[in-house]
């Protein structure tokens, strides 16, 4: 009797076998590329709605200051460095507004590391890169600002944007 009980307990089976072990990598290495590929393409509209708050913020913002200091504000943009500054005073007489909430010494840079994915593709106020707010707070033009595949509409007479 020992002896069965001997051969029963040499049987019996312990831990995973190789096969069983490179089954489960895999497993794991394929739902682990699922999960980084769909946190990348969530994080680039994420990255991008950041970008398109930043800039319908400072847009009111502007707006706000060229009613309330009664003066001429003006937002240039520059697509080549994605990129926009944020100037006082009328055209002949600007200077930059170099303490312009989240700027650097005035602009406002959209190809930071955070905003990678981000593109400023197409400026357009009349023909310009130029969104002027006169001193009363209403735009000399209105038109679009293209990031990636949406647009921001400012509306010419009231300065208010909507996102296409």
């Amino acid at each position: 009797m020992q002896k069965f009980r001997k051969n029963i307990s040499s049987n019996t089976y312990h831990g995973f076998s190789m096969i069983e072990l490179i089954l489960i990598m895999v497993m794991l290495g394929i739902f682990a590329s699922m999960a980084l590929t769909r946190t990348n393409t969530g994080l680039a509209i994420i990255k991008e709605q950041i970008a398109i708050d930043q800039i319908t913020s400072d847009v009111d913002l502007v707006r706000s200051m060229a009613f309330g200091k009664h003066d001429t504000i003006t937002i240039v943009f520059s697509e080549a460095q994605e990129s926009y500054t944020i100037f006082e005073g009328p055209n002949g007489s600007r200077t930059r507004i170099e303490d312009f909430p989240n700027s650097d010494n005035g602009t406002i840079v959209l190809d930071s590391p955070a905003l990678r994915d981000v593109n400023l593709k197409t400026v357009d106020f009349d023909g310009g890169r130029e969104l002027q707010f006169l001193p009363m707070g209403e735009p000399k033009h209105g038109g679009t600002i293209v990031l990636n595949n949406r647009s921001i509409l400012i509306e010419s007479v009231t300065g208010r944007w909507s996102i296409e």
